[in-house]
């Protein structure tokens, strides 16, 4: 069975031949804040930038960092066989950052199209979301938030603080400052009746100057959440719990990612 194959699967066959999925138990725990231990590393790239094609079998990808497996958003527990389990890959270079995430979502569904702005594809789709706040300062100051479904349409905002701004009500309301755009890359890849997966490239340059370097520098700590979903979000995980403390937007629950210096080149 391709090293691929074992990656997308979830093959329990493959958990002794697949390092990504031997990894998984020394990472569990990264995500939380509660627990003790030292953020998760982001490799920097010292080659070619992944191909987004939604496949994660390039090699761009073998060298990024795994952060798995998400978690129950309430307690924290590993849950299996959940009908959005998922693990992700996370790398960086000098002009974006790249997510790569795999989820088990068995038949994944999305009533928009990549090009629509700004749907609402937390209540109706099956997708993955990113929340990302420069800088490791523990509140919730200036941060952002991107959500791709299946289909690849994007719902992307910036916030100043926690859930703020908001107006409006009902299918008019607005989250944070939706005027942002993140001018993320993605592609998408569906296994049917198995799994699907996503690629993002979310460039540096998308982002506002704020309390920290931007683009970071190496060994620079940040602060980021991921999430998967369907359902309205009846179905969800994350990578670090919120143990009950607000919404997915809270600061202090997200986890803490730091990014590592590209490998020396000298001989």
């Amino acid at each position: 069975m391709s090293l691929i194959l074992c990656l997308l699967t979830f093959a329990p066959a493959c958990k002794k031949a697949d390092p990504a999925w031997a990894a998984r138990p020394g990472v569990a725990t990264a995500g939380d804040p509660t627990v003790a231990g030292e953020p998760a590393v982001i490799p920097h790239l010292t080659g070619a930038a992944p191909t987004l094609d939604g496949k994660l079998d390039d090699g761009a990808w073998a060298s990024a960092g795994v952060l798995a497996p998400l978690v129950d958003p309430g307690n924290g527990r590993d849950p299996g066989d959940h009908p959005v389990a998922a693990w992700a890959k996370l790398a960086w270079d000098d002009q974006a950052l790249y997510v790569g995430m795999v989820i088990r979502d068995r038949a994944p569904t999305s009533p928009f199209a990549r090009a629509d702005v700004d749907p609402h594809v937390w209540g109706k789709s099956s997708g993955i979301e990113m929340i990302l706040q420069p800088g490791d300062p523990g509140d919730n100051r200036d941060y952002y938030e991107l959500q791709v479904d299946v289909e690849g349409a994007v719902f992307d905002s910036h916030f100043d603080d926690y859930n703020a701004p908001t107006a409006g009500t009902g299918p008019a309301r607005t989250f944070g400052h939706q005027e942002w755009s993140s001018a993320v890359e993605r592609a998408s890849f569906v296994q049917p009746g198995s799994f699907y997966t996503v690629e993002l490239k979310l460039p540096w340059s998308s982002l506002a100057a704020g309390r920290v370097a931007i683009p970071p520098h190496a060994g620079d700590v940040w602060r980021l959440n991921l999430y998967t979903f369907r359902d309205g979000q009846r179905l969800a995980l994350a990578w670090s719990p919120i143990r009950g403390q607000g919404n997915f937007h809270r600061a202090t629950r997200f986890g803490r990612i730091r990014f590592a210096a590209a490998p020396s080149t000298t001989p």
